[in-house]
């Protein structure tokens, strides 16, 4: 298990910073809300504080939120605010889907709208600060993609965006950046496309081709390890040392009755086994971080409560909008604040020292073989494509 250095200033100098945001629907209030605690005592934007900031569905919204410019207030606030309008829907909608039964719970307009609203046509490579990676996963891939050495060909698969990958740096072989480009409103729409809540995301790389994709806490909904997988080929040859901080939407603890279970088949299991998937994805994510970075994986969870009569009990439903909900989640995430101080603390400590490591773009291009203040030539022809398509200047 890692060590601790005393030296707070010596510790950010040589550690990578990691943010990690969990699913949760509504519940995404309550990762905003500590966000906004870390965001309020640093003096700092997200961006800044950390080198990689990952989200699944509500966590990945927020994390397209901050690359946008957004704080963690203001994405809390625009949750508690619209929450309601996101899910919602009408009595036709409810009778032509048969109760849910014949399609997905709700429209996805009034998200496209706000989306829209928010995030604008801004493209993952066109985002500053921070790298971002967002989990969703591809039901439909523009061409079929071979495995088994072409022996078997898949047209799904899980899927990660990526800012590094989208400036066209850390690419592997067959990779081209405009295929990874992705407008944010469309990645926030994908990675929150949860299964028979919302239709499948349908959308489109700048190269123009077509991908269908579903909610990435299918199989990431705490996606804390494919941060840490990440950060470590971005950074783990120039450093010796990970932070992750992860934040969690609250713990699950509605019981499921078992001897009703013994009887169930595919509608009754339905709902039940999305929460049991995601919140085991959650939990057993957790253990691998606490199993790989020790005392260096900050973990900031809380029950979401079985007493109903305390005002912190929240109705643990990603869908539950209703203002007296919303309200105990906002109760809910002042109560996780006051019990996490130490936590907060060591974190802040960290933090308000600054980053000062190398973007992926320079570090790429010193694994490529680079002297300081040199580009190695099979490089030079990618980086000045690079920096012409974001507009940047050239020397």
């Amino acid at each position: 298990m890692p060590t601790t250095p005393t030296d707070t200033a010596a510790l950010s100098a040589q550690t990578i910073r990691i943010l990690a945001l969990d699913g949760g629907g509504i519940r995404g209030i309550l990762s905003a809300r500590l966000l906004q605690e870390i965001e309020q005592r640093t003096g700092k934007p997200a961006t800044d504080l950390f080198h990689l900031i990952a989200g699944t569905s509500i966590g990945g919204i927020t994390a397209c939120g901050l690359l946008k410019g957004m704080s963690a207030k203001a994405l809390g606030d625009l949750y508690a605010a619209r929450g309601g309008e996101i899910f919602s829907h009408s009595l036709w909608h409810t009778v032509t889907t048969l109760d849910n039964l014949a399609g997905p719970k709700y429209a996805p307009t009034a998200l496209e709208t706000i989306l829209k609203e928010q995030l604008g046509d801004t493209w993952l490579s066109q985002t500053r600060g921070a790298e971002l990676l967002a989990t969703s996963y591809c039901i439909r891939l523009p061409e079929p993609v071979p495995l088994d050495g072409g022996a078997v060909q898949t047209t799904r698969m899980p899927y990660l965006f990526k800012t590094w990958k989208a400036r066209g740096t850390f690419l592997d072989p067959g990779d081209e950046p405009p295929a990874l480009d992705f407008r944010l409103r469309e990645i926030a729409r994908a990675t929150s496309a949860a299964p028979t809540y919302f239709p499948p995301a349908m959308i489109t790389n700048r190269r123009g081709e077509a991908y269908a994709m579903v909610d990435g806490g299918v199989f990431a909904n705490n996606p804390a390890m494919c941060a840490l997988a990440s950060a470590r080929r971005l950074y783990g040859g120039r450093t010796a040392r990970f932070l992750l901080v992860s934040l969690g939407t609250g713990s699950l603890e509605r019981g499921i009755d078992a001897d009703a279970a013994l009887k169930w088949g595919e509608v009754s299991w339905l709902h039940p086994i999305l929460n049991i998937l995601m919140d085991g994805n959650a939990d057993t994510v957790g253990y691998e971080a606490d199993q790989e970075l020790g005392s260096d994986h900050i973990r900031f969870e809380i029950s979401t409560g079985t007493n109903p009569n305390d005002d912190a009990t929240v109705n643990e439903d990603f869908d539950c909008a209703t203002p007296d909900n919303i309200e105990r989640i906002e109760t809910l995430a002042k109560r996780l604040i006051e019990r996490s101080q130490e936590k907060l603390d060591r974190v802040c400590a960290t933090l308000k020292e600054p980053k000062g490591t190398p973007s992926p773009a320079a570090l790429d291009l010193a694994a490529a073989g680079a002297k300081p203040g040199e580009v190695p030539r099979d490089v030079e022809s990618r980086l000045r494509a690079v920096e012409q398509r974001l507009g940047m200047p050239t020397s």
